[in-house]
């Protein structure tokens, strides 16, 4: 069922916008519609006028003597169920059609003949699968979320926890579970259950435990957390004026929603009927009808674009009137409201479907036996929020995957695969799939059928709060990076669960050098140093104390910096000797940038007739290979092309990129920086395929270095020859900038006018702000604390490559802060170690 759920899509059919919403009332009979195909829903319905009828067609003959003749069957009418009667009944004493709204709502909640009235209709053995079903982690995730929200609101010492259609109850009771260390919290709960079956009122209280206090008023007390559980038929009868914590999981989709058609005559809705042959049918109004207001206020929340290319729309007056009366309570008594469902973040076309058994059913064949839903319209909800109350605010919509994901259930899914047997785990990674996944289960190797669908992008989470309480969790303005990398779903699915095979180790290796990074009160200890010793003696107790021990005095800057690099060189082949592939080429790749700057080293000593060996011998040990060596061979351009591209690993960059000729007449800076754009292009469409939180964080972080060298090029390039197309040529067909900012730095001719380029892109306003107009001395600085702050903020995320990227690039700003300070101590210009200490921690 969600295989076929989730991959369902709704057909939309674009008209002209001139269509308008309404015309004058028409005297004409109501148009009919054939009843929707069988799967999944009415969306591809076509109106036919009254009256029409198929052309008669000719009569064809077919020998069928050679075709399998199965035992005759009767085709008899089976007799109208209960509820087909009542409808009919309904449509015959109304004397026409009825709109589809009243249809759904008798199909479902009609108390003899519902389609939840009487009856379990939940998980593998009912019509469907729903997310506290699929695993108790996510109740345990809504417990979380509640929790947070309760400390939002001051820790009152009573609450009302209401949760909107709870199905089995089986939220309720993971919630339950989860937050239970939490004494305080539960102790000031006061379950309400809005349920208006009794059947399945009757299993939730089975599932919760309950013991009754009271029959008259629908009270219990659920015996594992002792906390009171009152049943209620809808939210009107759940007592007001105390702290509220609303759950609405899967009910608004449920609501009953009507459906308006354009047609020749302007917007019509579409009704239910029954036809001469006693069928039920879709037919279409011939005059507005009541909920034609709501149409009208649905539309005027919608964009233009939005209603250009609509056909059908289907609003839920139900859904609105509901947040209302939500956002009302919340707005007075304080508290807060969480939505998840599946839906949209726009307008809905035509949505309605029918699932029996696990399978679309037509909507109008046998009512009552299936159940009917129709895709949630988020934005409708928050209008409809924000127009009711102004003391709430709304968040969201964000997608079920990163919803959970930012409250942590990748690291609750790890811990309970700690302790549980083969046939748990696999039921574990199944849940987890479905909860947060995309698509089907990359693992799975069982039977095609049972294949795990994820619903973690199909299903939506927004929430309603009181304004005075601020912004509830997950849904923080957090900094910038932080709201990426967190608030999109960062598990990815089966990725954390496979992640520590081959990277754990590592991982925790990086993560524990991280915690020796210099801090901010390591700088300013440096900053009181005299003289180059004392550096030494405050190193001594951090990871370069060992490097530096033997070093003679009187020091030079140099020693330190070699001594510092020769450290990262080591902590980084540790690792590179550690790794596997594909992290094994990534690490590589990280070093390609110092390859680069090595072999313009070269090449440039070799343009001035400078001896190699010697060029060779200051080199960065990161951009070191072993063939560097056979570079000292060459006697000329050509040669030296020669031996790049035979014996480097920039071999690919080279033949793409330059030609033998240009490395005699080529500006080096030009040459560095082609190379440069060849190597970030390659090392970013490596990550990409990685997938993952890796390709997620890494697209972010080398986006950023293009862009950086992006506004560093057009700068030093002011003033030259460099021509608009020969700038362009140089900037990384990737990131933030590309491809507009491109061809506006391209023509910029001065140090304003890159500003004023940069300062349209939200994320460098910032960075530019800290300069005055006509210098950039600071840029260099802003970008590199820039830089950090996103390299610290990739540690926030676990299960990922991007953290041996951000601790390589942190150690070498490290040194360039040691190097700096200690040039300025050397120098007794300690007045100026600040201008371009960049700190960390």
């Amino acid at each position: 069922m969600l295989r076929r759920l989730l991959t369902q899509t709704s057909s939309r059919r674009l008209l002209s916008s001139k269509t308008p919403f309404f015309s004058k009332p028409s005297l004409s009979p109501f148009s009919s519609l054939p009843s929707s195909p069988d799967p999944p829903s009415s969306a591809s319905s076509h109106v036919e006028e009254s009256g029409s009828s198929a052309a008669a067609g000719t009569t064809i003959s077919v020998d069928r003597s050679g075709l399998f003749n199965p035992p005759d069957h009767s085709h008899e009418p089976t007799p109208d169920s209960e509820l087909v009667k009542h409808l009919k009944s309904v449509i015959k004493f109304r004397g026409g059609p009825i709109s589809v709204a009243e249809y759904m709502e008798e199909v479902l909640t009609n108390p003899r003949s519902g389609y939840y009235m009487n009856r379990d209709v939940f998980g593998a053995q009912g019509d469907f699968i729903t997310s506290p079903e699929v695993s108790q982690m996510f109740g345990e995730m809504i417990g979380v979320w509640t929790v947070c929200l309760w400390e939002q609101m001051g820790k009152p010492e009573r609450v009302n926890l209401i949760e909107l259609g709870p199905g089995r109850g089986t939220l309720m009771v993971d919630l339950l579970r989860g937050t239970s260390k939490f004494r305080n919290f539960t102790e000031s709960l006061h379950i309400h259950l809005v349920e208006c079956s009794p059947a399945l009122q009757k299993l939730q209280h089975q599932n919760l435990k309950c013991t009754d206090e009271s029959s008259s008023e629908k009270k219990a007390i659920s015996s594992p957390a002792g906390t009171p559980v009152h049943w209620h038929a809808t939210l009107e009868e759940v007592p007001s004026g105390v702290p509220t914590i609303i759950i609405a999981h899967e009910f608004y989709d449920a609501l009953p929603v009507h459906q308006f058609q354009k047609s020749p005559r302007g917007w019509c809705e579409k009704m239910v009927d029954v036809g001469e042959d006693s069928q039920f049918r879709f037919v279409l109004s011939p005059q507005p009808t009541p909920a034609a207001l709501y149409l009208v206020k649905r539309c005027t929340w919608a964009t233009p674009e939005e209603k250009e290319k609509l056909e059908h729309v289907e609003i839920s007056p139900k859904s609105m009137d509901l947040t209302q009366e939500i956002a009302k309570r919340i707005g007075s008594d304080g508290g807060g409201a969480l939505i998840i469902d599946y839906g949209k973040d726009g307008i809905i076309s035509d949505s309605l479907q029918a699932i029996r058994e696990h399978k679309f059913v037509n909507i109008l064949d046998d009512p009552g036996s299936a159940d009917l839903s129709a895709y949630v319209d988020f934005p409708s909800i928050k209008h409809s929020a924000e127009e009711a109350s102004e003391n709430v605010s709304v968040h969201g919509p964000m997608t079920q995957s990163q919803f959970l994901g930012s409250l942590g259930i990748n690291f609750r899914v790890d811990a309970l695969l700690q302790n549980c047997d083969d046939e748990q785990a696999e039921s574990l990674r199944s849940g987890y799939w479905r909860l947060v996944g995309d698509g089907e289960a990359p693992f799975w190797e069982g039977p095609d059928e049972q294949t795990p669908i994820g619903m973690g992008e199909r299903y939506l989470a927004m929430a309603i709060v009181n304004r005075n309480q601020g912004t509830p969790a997950p849904f923080q303005s957090l900094p910038c990076l932080r709201s990426e990398y967190l608030l999109k779903g960062r598990m990815y699915g089966f990725e954390a669960l496979t992640f520590n095979i081959h990277g754990g180790y590592l991982e925790a290796i990086v993560r524990g050098h991280r915690a020796g990074l210099l801090t901010t009160a390591d700088y300013n200890n440096l900053c009181q140093c005299e003289n180059l010793d004392d550096i030494k003696m405050h190193l001594s107790a951090t990871k370069y104390g060992s490097y530096l021990q033997n070093e003679p005095s009187p020091l030079h800057t140099t020693t330190i910096v070699e001594k510092c690099t020769l450290k990262l060189v080591d902590d980084y082949k540790h690792m590179l000797c550690q790794a596997t592939e594909p992290m094994s080429t990534f690490l590589e790749y990280i070093r390609y940038g110092h390859m680069i700057d090595n072999v313009v080293l070269i090449v440039t000593g070799t343009l001035h007739e400078r001896d190699v060996q010697e060029l060779i011998e200051k080199c960065h040990p990161l951009g070191m290979f072993d063939s560097i060596a056979t570079l000292a061979v060459a006697q000329n351009m050509r040669e030296l092309y020669r031996l790049v591209l035979v014996d480097t690993p920039l071999a690919p960059y080279f033949s793409e990129c330059l030609t033998s000729e240009d490395l005699d007449d080529m500006n080096i800076e030009i040459m560095r920086n082609t190379l440069y754009k060849a190597y970030l292009e390659d090392f970013y469409k490596f990550c990409q395929k990685l997938g993952g939180a890796t390709s997620e964080i890494m697209s972010d972080l080398l986006a950023f270095e293009a862009d950086r060298r992006a506004v560093n090029i057009t700068i030093n390039s002011i003033g030259t020859e460099l021509t608009r197309e020969d700038r362009k040529k140089l900037y990384s067909n990737f990131g933030l900038l590309y491809p507009y900012g491109h061809e506006e730095l391209a023509i910029c001719e001065d140090i304003d006018q890159v500003r004023g380029v940069m300062e349209k892109y939200p994320p460098y306003q910032a960075i530019f702000s800290k300069m005055s107009y006509g210098e950039s001395q600071m840029l260099d600085k802003a970008f590199y604390e820039e830089e950090v702050r996103r390299l610290c903020l990739a540690f926030e995320q676990q299960f990922h490559y991007g953290v041996f990227f951000a601790y390589m690039r942190l150690r070498e700003q490290e040194i360039r802060n040691l190097m700096w300070i200690s040039e300025c101590v050397a120098q007794n210009q300690k007045s100026r170690i600040h201008d371009s200490v960049v700190y960390m921690f």
